[in-house]
Formats: structure tokens, sequence, C-alpha cells
């Protein structure tokens, strides 16, 4: 038997049981709520949202043959008129080369704005549609996978990976929120989420650390039962929170262990990348982990954090810049302000393209798992949307006029693929805001509503596309 001290100590040592601690509110959420069931004869509509840091350039996902419906300063102006083509008859942008074989798949969105979010270098929760005074003020309302994750099912309602210091940890980077005040937490750590999402079939070394983890958590919500008898009254109802955390942890191990022949055949291998230093390799065992998950059921809405400011994008071969400095070389037509002085010679456009393209490559990776799953009559892409944009619109420091927006998947007759959709430019009839790209998925997910995040009183509110 463990004493309460030891089981304290074992759990810095192994951290995971209480790394899952952030993640039970959403289960008890989901389990007393139960939207999710799911109709047996419609296959599960699935959402992942992959943000990067430093905008994405207008320019740099525009079509070929496009280039005219793309401005490419703030101050040159708008479109003022919609445009809408489809993509079969036209090549994607150089950088996103690995999508192009899914062409059909993508949507390339132009000219949304995102004036109700502020921020200098991110916007946070901007994925809500909704101001904030900074990265460390609570949300004020749910964000748009925070609200799909409600109405979906999974295991995990929702789950977050990102990009952040190596290490054991679970971290939040404001960009998503269960509800008002209640930030959804990411694991930044691979080998840690791993452990969390398939630890029941994990073999090796790694195997120890998840059964001393499952008898903690045995022993933590019988002692703390024991512990709360003895309480006054008002003070069991306080510890009565801890222990409803430690049974829904219980409740989810249970699932999955009742999951295991599932999991088995779904669960990545587990490499060197899931515990690298090395920031690309830690990248790719997130989106590993998020396909396996999706096609494990573990879960049906998950967002990727691909990088962060002082990342240096190691493996890439791009130098010694952090993404903060790459983002600070974007006016120059022959790499700005300093690109030429990257270890490696290349410039801002080329520097941006080389990250564009191993993020799309990624993408691409994933989009085929799913489309190699066979679901009712298509594949598990034709019900599943990938959508990939920045936490700050079009550029390092935004002014919110432009946020492109690509999408990779459909929802089947909800949301179609194979377009490229040019809105006209604020301040000029018809234009639309990423509130109405979030309405759009709410409304592809079977779940439409009227309003999303804060307005912008100047346009109407509906969805973009169906």
């Amino acid at each position: 038997m463990f004493s309460r001290r030891e089981a304290i100590r074992q759990l810095g040592v192994t951290g995971s049981v209480l790394a899952l601690a952030p993640f039970a509110p959403q289960t008890r959420a989901a389990t007393a709520h139960n939207t999710a069931a799911l109709d047996e004869n419609k296959p599960p509509k699935r959402f992942v949202f992959v943000i990067r840091s430093n905008g994405v350039l207008t320019t740099e996902i525009q079509p070929r043959g496009l280039e005219h419906l793309v401005k490419t300063r703030p101050h040159a102006g708008h479109i003022k008129k919609a445009h809408r083509a489809s993509l079969s008859k036209h090549q994607l942008h150089h950088a996103m080369k690995p999508v192009e074989p899914l062409k059909e798949y993508v949507n390339v969105f132009q000219g949304l704005s995102g004036k109700m979010c502020r921020a200098s270098h991110n916007a946070p929760y901007m994925l809500g549609a909704f101001g904030t005074a900074g990265g460390n003020i609570p949300p004020r309302m749910a964000t748009v996978d925070g609200l799909l994750a409600q109405k979906l099912s999974g295991v995990f309602p929702h789950l977050g990976f990102m990009m952040d210091n190596h290490g054991s940890t679970i971290s939040y980077p404001h960009l998503s929120a269960w509800d008002k005040g209640k930030e959804l937490p990411y694991y930044a750590d691979p080998m840690m989420a791993y452990r969390d999402l398939f630890g029941t079939v994990i073999k090796g070394s790694a195997k120890a650390e998840v059964d001393i983890d499952r008898n903690i958590l045995d022993f933590m919500v019988d002692d703390v039962k024991r512990y709360r008898n003895r309480l006054p009254a008002s003070q069991q109802e306080k510890l009565g929170h801890y222990l409803d955390g430690f049974e829904s942890l219980n409740r989810r191990r249970k699932k999955l262990e009742g999951m295991k022949t599932t999991l088995e055949k779904c669960a990545p291998e587990l490499r060197d990348i899931y515990r690298s230093e090395i920031e690309i390799e830690r990248l790719r065992a997130h989106f590993e982990m998020a396909g396996s998950a999706l096609i494990g059921g573990l879960s049906q809405v998950i967002s990727i954090r691909a990088d962060h400011m002082s990342m240096r994008l190691e493996g890439l071969g791009l130098g010694s810049k952090t993404v903060h400095g790459i983002g600070h070389m974007i006016e120059g037509q022959k790499g700005g302000n300093g690109g030429e002085n990257f270890d490696d010679g290349k410039g801002e456009f080329a520097t941006r393209a080389v990250i564009l393209d191993f993020h799309m490559q990624l993408i691409a990776k994933l989009a085929k798992r799913l489309q190699a799953v066979k679901e009712g009559d298509g594949t598990m892409l034709d019900n599943t949307v990938i959508v990939y944009l920045s936490d700050h619109g079009d550029r390092h420091h935004s002014n919110f006029y432009d946020w492109p927006i690509v999408t990779v998947g459909r929802i089947k007759d909800q949301l179609t693929s194979g377009h490229y959709i040019q809105l006209p430019g604020y301040n000029h009839t018809g234009h639309r805001t990423i509130a109405n790209f979030s309405l759009s998925l709410l409304h592809a997910a079977g779940h439409p509503q009227d309003t999303f995040g804060d307005k912008d009183l100047r346009f109407h509110l509906q969805i973009l596309i169906t």
C-alpha cells in the first residue's frame, strides 16, 4: 500500500495522472450532457484545427492563374467583388504542392476579416472570434473547437497538441475554450500524450509508467473517499470536486481499456520522435497521434498548435532565426529585414515557403491516412475537415483585414470542397468574417446557430459555403 506521501511523490515522478486532471472537466461535461450519441446510420463528423504563428500570407496560398485576386500590401486596397473558381482548373501554389494530389478536397478562402480580435503577435482565442485584453485574460465564451467538442462524441471530446518547450507538460496556449473562463489544455509532450491515449496497449519500458499511474489513480480515488468522510460537511463539498475529477479519469481509463482491440490496430508505433528534442520531430508525433485518435474514435475535435514565437524550427535547415525573427522579415521582396543573413542564405519568402511546405506535408499525410479508411459509401476524409490558419491573420503584425484559410477534407452533403473563394474586401458589400467561417463549420457539424463570437456589426453573420 502507498502512503499518501508516497503517492504524491510518485505523482511528481510520473506526472501522467496529474497531467490528465485538466482534461477531467470536459469528460464530466460530455458524460452529463450526452449530446454526443452517434446515429449509427451516419458517419461521425470530425474537425482538425492546425494553427501557426506569423500569419498566412495571401500570396503564399494563392492558386496559379488567380494572382490578380489578392493584394500584397495592407494599404493597396481590397477586392470589391466576390470570386469563386474551381480548383480543378488551377494548380495550387508551389508551397502547397504536398496537397496537390488532394486538390478535390481543398478549399482556399481569401478576404475574410477578423477585426473583432486584437493583439500584437497573436490573437488570443481567435478560434472564438472575440477580442481579449491579453493572452492571460480568461476566455469570455467558447471557441469553435470547444463548441464542436461539446456537440460531437469521443472519449476525449477535445484533444489539443502543441509545440512548446521540451518536457512533460500540459500547456494552455490561449487558443481554445470550452466555455466562459474555461480554457482548454494542450499536450506539449508527445510521450505524455501517447501514454494517456494509448497506454492500454503500450508495450516495453513505458508500460511500467502507465501501470504506476493506474495504480496511483485507483489509490487516490479510494483514499480521497475515505478522507472526505472525516471532514465537516462544509469541507466535503470542496473535496468532492477533486474526487469527481479523479472518478472521471477512472471512467475514461475504463473506456480506453474497453477499446483495447481497436487501439491496438490504430496506435502509432512508439518511435524516437515521441521523445525527441528536435522540434519538427515532435510535431510529426503530434500529427501521428491526431490521426490515430481520429481513426480509433478517441476524439472528433482536435487542435494542433504548430509552432510558437521562440521556436527555431530545428530540423528544417533554416538556420538560427526564431519564428519571431522570421515574422519580422515580411516586407522585403529579397528577404526583407535580415533575410539574407539566414544561415542557409534563404530570404523571407523562400523561408516561409519551406515552413508552409512542411505543414502541408503533415496535413497531406494525415488526410491520406483518413482517405485510406473506408466509411459509409466514402472514406473518413469525406467526413473530416482539416482547417489550416494562423493565430494572427495574414502577417506577423496583422491589421486583421485579411485572414486566409485553407481547408482539406469535406463533410459530405454539408460542406463541399475543391473551391477557391475570394470574398469582397473589408467595407465592401458581401464581405464576411472569420465568425462566418466558424458558423459554416457548426452548420456542417449539424449544430447550426445564429450567432458566434463578437459581431463585426458592419456585416451580416451567415454561413459561407455548403
